[in-house]
């Protein structure tokens, strides 16, 4: 399971490069390999869970998104900003295609707004939102990074040894294909590729016991609770109660 401690992805990339195979391997070469291995993993504990600070500003129905933002959790308007009366309302994910083309007039911009709900959608880094102006916190996933810039990955052993043999398997592909490398020394570094992106997709899925109670309460509920998006499913990992009444 995920422990909650980091390394840096150079660490990986150094005993990589030191490999007899990887001689003529480049830094910026393995650096590749190993972000295409991070994606094809994909294990949601391999990243950090963040609030954009500052809020995105939204401007003219559109806003720069955090620069180091993976994959967007959720996505909420605040509204009278101050300590006292800082009040959020939850954007849903656009299923309109024409979006972008169906704008509230000025004239009308409260009726509008009452009557639609806020959607939001999000390209090449920019977010799109169904009102003109406003300020949006967007709790994302994102891939922490050291103070040289390079990811910082989950320091568990199969996640480690996944990134390093798929990049020595990545790198020694075209040189197998050219007669390079011996089909023993090929088999051997990918199967142990496979075998180790297999054991760290399972072993980063959940982060502790506790978050396995969690889940499993999720999953359990009794009763479907309709109102978790609109509180941020903010108690939506808590064992349900139920009480009796005579």
């Amino acid at each position: 399971m995920y422990n909650g401690k980091t390394i840096s992805l150079k660490h990986i990339l150094w005993k990589v490069l030191n490999h007899p195979l990887a001689a003529e391997l480049s830094y910026d070469q393995a650096a590749e390999f190993a972000v295409e291995a991070i994606d094809l993993i994909g294990a949601p504990l391999g990243y950090i869970d963040k609030v954009s600070e500052p809020l995105v500003q939204i401007n003219k129905y559109k806003g720069a998104m955090p620069l180091d933002y993976v994959q967007i959790r959720g996505a909420r308007r605040i509204q009278n900003l101050d300590n006292f009366n800082r009040h959020a309302i939850p954007l849903t994910h656009t299923t309109n295609l024409y979006n972008k083309s169906e704008k509230c007039s000025e004239q009308s911009i409260d009726d509008c707004e009452t009557i639609q709900e806020f959607t939001f959608k999000v390209e090449n880094g920019v977010m799109f939102t169904s009102f003109e102006e406003g300020q949006v916190e967007v709790a994302y996933k994102a891939l922490p990074v050291d103070d040289d810039g390079y990811p910082l990955i989950a320091d568990n052993p199969k996640y480690k040894l996944a990134i390093e043999y798929y990049i020595l398997c990545r790198y020694i592909e075209p040189l197998y294909d050219i007669g390079k490398i011996t089909d023993k020394a090929y088999n051997r570094i990918c199967q142990n590729k496979d075998w180790y992106i297999a054991g760290a997709q399972s072993s980063m899925q959940l982060a502790s016991i506790p978050h396995l109670e969690s889940t499993m309460n999720a999953i359990n509920r009794l009763i479907v609770n309709d109102q978790a998006y609109k509180n941020f499913y903010k108690f939506f990992g808590q064992q349900e109660r139920i009480r009796k009444y005579s």
